[in-house]
Order: C-alpha cells, then sequence, then structure tokens
C-alpha cells in the first residue's frame, strides 16, 4: 500500500514556471495525502528550503533566471540540503540533459509530457528510500554509541598502574584501531607469589572481539588461580570452557607466561600467538619463543607444551600482537618482523617505557599518515641489569 502523508508527514516542493503544471502536480500530490509547496523559481525555492528543509523536490529545469541544474547544484553544496532527494521534471529528453541532472545531484528525471502514474511511483519510491536511509543513520548513531560504551567499559578492564615486581622492569600498551579492540594483555599476582603476564589476541572485529576479549580475559584470570604454575593446563581449561560458549569462527591466540621473580624464571605456553622475543643481554641473541600449541576456541582435546626460560640481568621479553608487525604503509608494504627486530636491538638497552615508545614513533614513521590497519599492543619485560 502506497505510503501517505498521514503515516509519515512527508512534504514535497514543486518548483516549476509554469502555472498549470504547479496546478496539475500539487493536485495530484494532494490527493494522495502530501503537504504540498510550490513556487515559479529557482532563487524562490532557495529561499523556500533554506526557511522549511521539504522531504522531496520536483525541480523544473528550464526557468527564467536561475534554472533547475543550478538549483540543484547549489543545495548539494550545503549540508542542511544536500540529502534532500531532487528528482527533475522536464521537457528536455535528449540524454545529455538526463546525464546533467544526475551529475549534479539528482536522484531521478521525469520527461514531460508526465503520467499520474509514473509521478506518483517515483516520489513514493524516494521517499521510501529516504526513510530508509535516514533509519540507517539513526541506527549507525545508535551502534556507534553503544560501540564508544563498549569501549569505554572494555578500557577498564586493561591494567593502568605498572605493578612493582622486584628486579624487573615491566611496560605496556594498547592502542586500538577502532572504538573497541580485540586485542589485550594483563598482569596479576598469583597465590602462590608468582606473576602472570598475559597478551592475547580475538581474531575477529567489533563488537563481538570485545565481548569475546572480555570473556577470554575473564576465563584466563578465574582459572590462572587454578594453576599457578602451569600455563598449558590453564589455557587447557580456557578452551574447554570457550568452545561451549561460542563458534569456531571466534578464537582467541594467547600468549600466557607465568615469572618466579625470585628464580629469575618464566614458564610460559603460547596458544597460536605471535612468538615473543627473548633477547639475551650477554650476546644480542634473539630467542622467538613460538607456539607451543593451537589457538584457543577452535579444537576440543587440545594440549599445550610449557616451556621455560631463565632472565638473566638486562635480559628483555617483548609480547605483542600482530598489529605491529601487519601495520601496512602506503606502498602496501607490511612493518615486518625484520624491522621490528632491528628496532627492538638498536635500542634495547632503554628501559620499557622508552623502547616501547620508540618502537610506536618507528611504526607511525613507517605507516607515512596511513590509518592504523589493526590493534596494536605490547608488553615488555626486563630484567635488571
Amino acid at each position: 500500500m502506497p505510503s501517505t502523508k498521514a503515516e509519515f508527514a512527508e512534504e514535497i516542493l514543486i518548483v516549476d514556471d509554469k502555472p498549470v503544471n504547479l496546478r496539475l502536480l500539487s493536485q495530484m500530490l494532494a490527493d494522495r495525502g502530501y503537504v504540498v509547496r510550490a513556487v515559479k523559481s529557482g532563487g524562490r525555492a532557495l529561499e523556500s528550503i533554506r526557511a522549511t528543509p521539504p522531504n522531496l523536490i520536483l525541480l523544473d529545469i528550464k526557468m527564467p533566471g536561475m534554472n533547475g541544474y543550478e538549483v540543484c547544484r547549489q543545495l548539494k553544496e550545503s549540508p542542511e540540503s544536500r540529502g534532500i532527494p531532487v528528482i527533475f521534471i522536464s521537457a528536455l529528453n535528449e540524454i545529455q540533459n538526463k546525464v546533467q541532472g544526475f551529475d549534479v545531484g539528482g536522484v531521478d528525471y521525469i520527461t514531460k509530457p508526465f503520467q499520474y502514474e509514473e509521478v506518483i511511483a517515483r516520489v513514493e519510491t524516494h521517499l521510501a528510500l529516504q526513510r530508509f536511509q535516514k533509519h540507517l543513520q539513526k541506527a549507525n548513531r545508535r551502534y556507534e554509541k553503544e560501540l564508544k560504551l563498549a569501549g569505554s567499559l572494555q578500557a577498564n578492564l586493561i591494567p593502568k598502574q605498572t605493578p612493582a615486581i622486584p628486579g624487573f622492569q615491566l611496560s605496556f600498551v594498547l592502542r586500538s584501531a577502532r572504538e573497541t579492540s580485540g586485542d589485550f594483555y594483563d598482569i596479576f599476582p598469583l597465590n602462590s607469589g608468582h606473576i602472570g603476564i598475559l597478551i592475547a589476541d580475538v581474531v575477529d572485529k567489533g563488537a563481538a572481539a570485545a565481548l569475546l576479549m572480555a570473556y577470554g580475559r575473564t576465563l584466563l584470570r578465574t582459572l590462572a588461580e587454578e594453576f599457578p604454575w602451569h600455563p598449558d593446563r590453564v589455557l587447557s581449561k580456557v578452551n574447554q570452557r570457550m568452545l561451549s560458549y561460542s563458534e569456531a569462527s571466534h578464537f582467541l591466540t594467547v600468549f600466557y607466561g607465568i615469572l618466579e621473580p625470585e628464580e629469575n624464571e618464566l614458564v610460559y605456553s603460547n596458544a597460536g600467538h605471535n612468538p615473543a622475543i627473548h633477547l639475551k643481554a650477554v650476546n644480542g641473541e634473539m630467542m622467538m619463543l613460538k607456539n607451543t600449541g593451537m589457538p584457543l576456541g577452535l579444537f576440543d582435546d587440545q594440549d599445550w607444551q610449557q616451556r621455560k626460560i631463565q632472565m638473566d640481568p638486562g635480559d628483555l621479553l617483548v609480547m605483542y600482537t600482530d598489529g605491529v608487525t601487519d601495520s601496512q604503509n602506503p606502498l602496501n608494504e607490511l612493518y615486518g618482523m625484520d624491522r621490528f627486530r632491528n628496532t627492538i636491538q638498536a635500542h634495547r638497552k632503554r628501559p620499557p617505557s622508552e623502547l616501547i615508545k620508540l618502537i610506536l614513533e618507528d611504526i607511525d614513521q613507517f605507516l607515512d599518515g596511513s590509518p592504523q590497519p589493526d590493534d596494536i599492543a605490547m608488553v615488555i619485560l626486563k630484567k635488571d641489569d
């Protein structure tokens, strides 16, 4: 059933210098329940639109003074009127006339002499499209507002204060590419006196990633207390819980280490995450702490191995997400592992907070104005010299 003025209160402005056309179109649209305004010139049309913007405009082209093309061009230059659909209605029927009408911003073109059914069908089609567009814009604004709220709540889950770890320096950063992030890190004390350190990446984007991030962090924190020296068992339990919660299309990569500060040891498991970098101070050698099992949330009955490293004086442990190495510049080149390792090597004697700052500056220089394509998270641990 066609839309009516009574339902949607749409107002149509008719612009034509011929009184007979104004009367005919006005009567036709008024009979359909629309509120109709009619003016005889382009100048009067612009004044009327500035005073009260209509929902749609029927616009003649050949008029004295300002023609319809110029009226439409000026409307599309103004933020207040550029969204109003303009249907040209003209005796000019050459293809170049129609092309010019679309070029200046018209949404449709009706040739005179017009037919009642055609005019009504075109008007109602474009008013329906306009209503749908406004609905989408409203929904998008609501979605953006909800995403910002989710991002704010999510930020509260990320540690802000650097915990004091005797004999060690620690620094971390999360730089989101959107309102919410699928990357996260966490540092927390365990009842055993050990320190849990993790970094993770949800393989998804948007609201779904934010929800899985919050859920994954809660699981990891909760189950870490059950196995204070066994990161492999923590990951196994988290995997089982995730499979009961989410589909396999949403999974989580995690590097989880447990630090024993008095012994300077770190036991870790890597669930499909980027290999952490262990840089030895004594000789500058970089060891890659690679995967010890699959990402979480993909398959049941999976096992994760755990391994151990010794943190000697001056040693660095650099944990990161793929937003670092996958940063892409205007030439479609990736920042890459080699440049990342070289930057770490060049500044390895700096405190972790300075090292993170220098890495981010180098990434920004590499991006050369391109937007950051993905979230970036880093955690850097250094054993005191």
